[in-house]
């Protein structure tokens, strides 16, 4: 039976300066929230009376935990020290007197998981602890995916610092987000002039630590760009020793034409190319998992530096947007919507195009479609379409679906309604999972408890799905490989350093698990519940979730990936 955890505190005996000078103010609440985590953990007991020989002297150690090492694959019990924010020795060693001592008896630990797949960006500023990806285990965040991010990452960075954050993070350059600088949503390729407007603008977000540039060409003003175009902004992300990540043109019926674009952008531009959020959406795609597979992994084999990531759910989730024509939204959602209200030959058009999406997608109507947040109409939220327009409109058909459709966009104009597509098959998202080069990644922002909004609950137990469901409940891999997928593979992939090991001089973002309870809580109508399981979590050496709890503490760094990185 799992024990818990205990602590060792300084005995009556034993001078608090144990955990170092308590002029250092960080030291003194780091010593006070690991005194916290004693109290609820259980137990605690003096240190030994005998004193053992003092060779390196610990902020903290960790001690009976079992040690998960995603670079070999393995577990083994072991302790581990942590000095000056990175991790100082591992297995077996001897420790000097004084230096506080978390039991963590037979608990995993690994490190801190990095997700290269979030949507926080500005949303950071008001939200820095990001405690919903801190209670999953995540230390570690990329943003600017999906071709959108911040604009002025310098300015963006300096003050992130300046104020503090919970977790590690960088950011790539969003494609979207500097064509819009240029071009607006124009639906056209740019001129000359405008392409090296473009380029400038990448290359000034990597001088200023981008990882990369990120594209979603399923978006305004994604959709309207060509494979030049990007092509020739790659090649900028390229000279810096960047990475370009994409949520390709289709996930559905022409996926393999999406990837092939994606490859031939990276072989052209000669940077390393990341697959985001792999997937087969649609019915009648169903089961082409392997199919996707053969075309990565011929790339791979052929040498291109090729990558994907992939969160643990069945279901997707972006904006309404992509239910409608994307040429009709060249003119921006305010326009857009104010057509749907009073052009009736205009919204006979489109309700046209939203029947033959649901034909498209295979299911019939839009039963696959769940409203997420929706202004103007929160009491829908939660609600798969059919079941909000009985509610809203008092029947439930092909047509009354539609209705609804471009109701709720209208009404939201110009903010976008979030929603959540059933469009993949587990067996498809399993089948992803059991390859070990393939990062998990949430694909999603931050999550405020409370409130109307009824987000993807991919957001709050990302990592844990993995670690219970998938692991230990339906064996699909193991546990060093699903840590590894966390860890190891997205680091060596967006070239971060020193983050995502078990080794001596890595920095210390951990994360304390339980693997025989650790599971995802949230679900579709509970999407912001937190996890089990996740006793605790260190970023940069620092307690930051004491048993679910953040606990406020903003140790996280600014990354910054403005030199060449290698191994990808």
């Amino acid at each position: 039976m799992q024990k818990f955890p205990r602590a060792i505190t300084p005995s009556a005996a034993m001078p608090l300066l144990a955990f170092g000078a308590m002029a250092n103010p960080l030291r003194h609440a780091a010593l006070t929230a690991l005194l916290s985590l004693a109290a609820i953990f259980g137990g605690a007991c003096t240190l030994p009376t005998q004193t053992p020989p003092a060779t390196t002297r610990f902020d903290l150690v960790l001690r009976g935990g079992v040690l998960v090492d995603p670079t070999t694959r393995t577990t083994s019990p072991g302790d581990l020290g942590i000095r000056a924010g990175r991790i100082a020795a591992l297995g077996s060693f001897d420790v000097a007197p004084g230096t506080p001592v978390l039991h963590v008896d037979g608990l995993s630990v690994a490190p801190g998981f990095i997700d290269v797949h979030t949507h926080v960006d500005a949303d950071l500023v008001r939200s820095p602890n990001c405690a919903n990806f801190l209670r999953m285990g995540v230390t570690t965040l990329v943003t600017g995916n999906c071709g959108g991010s911040v604009e002025r990452l310098d300015l963006h960075f300096g003050r992130l610092e300046r104020g503090g954050i919970g977790p590690n993070y960088g950011s790539l350059v969003g494609h979207g987000t500097v064509r819009t600088a240029v071009l607006g949503t124009a639906n056209r390729a740019p001129t000359d002039a405008e392409l090296q407007r473009m380029c400038d603008l990448v290359d000034t977000a990597m001088q200023h630590g981008a990882f990369g540039m990120s594209t979603g060409l399923i978006y305004v003003p994604g959709i309207y760009s060509k494979t030049a175009e990007i092509t020739a902004l790659a090649k900028v992300v390229g000279k810096h020793g960047g990475i370009y990540a994409s949520h390709i043109r289709s996930e559905n019926d022409d996926v393999l034409d999406a990837i092939a674009e994606a490859l031939t952008i990276g072989r052209d531009a000669g940077v390393p190319i990341e697959i985001s959020h792999v997937k087969c959406t649609g019915k009648k795609n169903h089961g082409r998992a392997g199919e996707v597979l053969a075309a990565l992994q011929k790339a791979r084999a052929d040498g291109q530096r090729v990558h994907v990531d992939q969160y643990a759910y069945d279901a997707s989730s972006t904006g309404l947007d992509v239910l409608f024509p994307a040429d009709e939204l060249e003119i921006g959602r305010e326009k857009f919507a104010a057509k749907l209200r009073d052009d009736a030959a205009f919204r006979q058009r489109i309700h046209a195009a939203l029947l033959a999406k649901m034909e498209q997608v295979g299911f019939g109507d839009f039963r696959y479609a769940r409203i997420a947040a929706a202004k103007g109409h929160t009491a829908l939220n939660g609600m798969l379409l059919p079941e909000a327009a009985r509610k809203h409109l008092g029947r439930d058909d092909r047509d009354a679906q539609a209705e609804l459709a471009m109701e709720l966009f209208a009404a939201a104009a110009p903010a976008r309604v979030s929603m959540i597509y059933h469009t993949m098959a587990e067996a498809d998202v399993e089948r992803f999972l059991r390859e070990d080069w393939i990062a998990i990644a949430s694909d999603a922002g931050l999550r405020n408890e409370g409130g109307v909004d009824r987000p993807h609950p991919r957001g709050s137990g990302n990592n844990p799905r993995v670690l219970g469901h998938s692991v230990r409940d339906r064996g699909v891999l193991d546990l060093p490989t699903a840590v590894a997928k966390m860890t190891t593979v997205p680091a060596k992939a967006f070239g971060i350093v020193d983050r995502g090991e078990l080794r001596v001089g890595a920095f210390a973002d951990l994360v304390v698990f339980d693997p025989t309870t650790v599971a995802d809580r949230a679900t579709w109508q509970e999407p912001v519940l937190p996890p089990v399981g996740i006793r605790a979590v260190f970023v940069n050496g620092q307690l930051a979730v004491d048993r679910d709890q953040v606990t406020g503490v903003r140790a996280g760094h600014v990354l910054r990936a403005n030199t060449p990185r290698q191994g990808r």
